[in-house]
């Protein structure tokens, strides 16, 4: 929707169908010499709302000449026009200032507009990716923070599908990329890329890797637009989409089949059968370093402040430092503070699957210090890393609404593992009744855990709730992603 505002030199308001009648005031400008005058009217305080969608027709024309008239248009301190006539519209939320400078023989004046974007309606909130059946196509769920749910999101704003088998994605600088198996051939595994705006969801750009180029590709990570990691069944590759070219990254063979990590301008990526963490900084072709560990990785993830966690198969979380690699802590879950059972199942969800149930997202979810971790079970546990304390939170089964014939099922199964909002503390899990048409029964369960301290001793006790359930929108989701993580990256 445009909404025309008149800039004059004068500024006054033609209203649209959401916007109401403006006062106008009316403003004697003296010219610089004090002989003549540059009458201008404007809007009152000069601000204007918008929708991210809207766009905003300013007008500027002198209410009082006597000759020609020059303009000039300013965004923020970029030079955008030296019309009359300024259309202002952006893919992007924030605050702006539109400012127009207007000369004549009657002197110079400068008005200016401050501008409110409001966020679209994708920018905060929970995205579930679904990877979709082998010869259909991916799709994508959108939770906003008020708890309404978008199934088909892509679809609903582009009108078409996702590709085939969509595996990870990731936000960078207001954009997501979208990572699948297949690109536009579905018989290949060559894989495809997909970049939308982060607030809009409107697709951006759209490609098919030539065959031979970049195989299977599953995660994917971003450090500049042009800097676009894909971990593929191979080893790392490089896209560079001015161009369209991709490299390889020399060192990287045998990744880990399993989310990447982005902490101080470098790409963290675990390896399938060594007990390390690959480092790769922008623009280096090769890897720069090697973080060992006591056992194989099963998870890395940023931390809040800007650090690493890591879990490995010993049962061991780490805190490692992204700019020296040092291990500032770890902490093996068998010998944390806790009852001996919940230390040693805790302990247990660290190890990675079997390659053929492996979890394609990390093991381990954090908000702050506290890590969630439940591998491809139904029993979550948290680990306090400030306190080293374990805690069982819930079982699943016994808060999931459905009925035994759901649980009882050959194949019923979490689905990839549990993820915590690093907002709300809001743990999210996947569940399905099996494999094949079975996987449209299914569940997405966000659970609300309440801390509780005893009056009577240092213990604590775990109060769970099932704050809310959606049954049937996921379609073999392959992770779970919360909008606030990629904003901290992005910092």
């Amino acid at each position: 929707m445009k909404k025309y505002f008149y800039l004059a030199c004068l500024w006054c308001i033609i209203t649209g169908m959401l916007s109401s009648c403006t006062k106008e005031n009316t403003y004697i400008i003296q010219s610089p010499e004090g002989e003549k005058e540059l009458r201008l009217t404007v809007l009152e305080d000069g601000n204007y709302t918008m929708e991210l969608t809207d766009s905003i027709v300013f007008k500027a024309s002198p209410s009082t000449a006597t000759g020609e008239t020059t303009f000039q248009w300013k965004l923020d301190t970029a030079k955008v026009s030296t019309d009359s006539v300024y259309v202002f519209k952006t893919d992007r939320s924030g605050q702006y200032s539109l400012s127009v400078t207007a000369t004549n023989t009657d002197g110079e004046q400068t008005r200016t507009a401050n501008i409110t974007v409001l966020p679209g309606k994708y920018k905060h909130g929970t995205f579930i990716l679904n990877e979709g059946l082998i010869g259909t196509h991916g799709s994508l769920i959108f939770i906003a923070p008020n708890g309404e749910i978008t199934p088909n999101a892509y679809q609903k704003v582009n009108g078409k599908y996702l590709f085939p088998l969509t595996e990870d994605l990731f936000i960078h600088d207001n954009k997501i990329y979208i990572v699948s198996q297949k690109g536009e051939n579905s018989s290949k595994n060559d894989g495809g890329l997909t970049v939308l705006n982060a607030e809009t969801l409107k697709e951006e750009f759209r490609y098919s890797f030539p065959e031979g180029e970049v195989f299977q590709p599953t995660h994917i990570a971003v450090l500049d637009k042009d800097e676009i990691y894909l971990r593929t069944a191979d080893d790392i590759k490089v896209f560079h989409p001015s161009d369209l070219s991709v490299e390889t990254i020399e060192g990287s063979e045998k990744p880990n089949w399993n989310t990447m990590a982005v902490a101080a301008g470098k790409v963290f990526v675990s390896h399938m059968k060594k007990a390390e963490i690959m480092v790769i900084k922008k623009g280096e072709k090769s890897v720069s370093h090697r973080i060992q560990f006591n056992d194989l990785v099963s998870g890395v993830i940023r931390s809040s402040d800007g650090k690493l966690w890591v879990s490995d198969n010993s049962g061991t979380i780490s805190k490692v430092d992204p700019e020296t690699y040092e291990i500032i802590e770890a902490h093996n879950l068998n010998e944390s503070n806790g009852l001996p059972n919940d230390k040693t199942e805790a302990a247990k969800l660290l190890h990675r699957n079997p390659a053929s149930s492996q979890a394609a997202a990390p093991h381990i979810s954090a908000k702050g210090d506290t890590l969630y971790m439940s591998a491809t079970k139904t029993t979550i546990y948290a680990h306090v890393f400030s306190s080293n304390l374990v805690k069982k939170m819930v079982d699943a089964r016994q808060y999931i609404p459905d009925s035994d014939d759901y649980f009882n099922s050959r194949y019923f199964q979490a689905y990839n593992t549990c993820a915590v909002d690093p907002e709300s503390g809001e743990v999210y899990l996947n569940t399905l009744r099996g494999w094949g048409g079975k996987r449209h029964t299914n569940h997405i369960s966000v659970f609300d855990f309440t801390w509780i301290k005893s009056d009577y001793n240092d213990n604590i006790y775990i109060s769970p709730r099932l704050a809310r359930d959606y049954a049937n929108y996921t379609d073999y989701p392959a992770n779970i992603y919360f909008t606030y993580n990629f904003f901290q990256i992005n910092k």
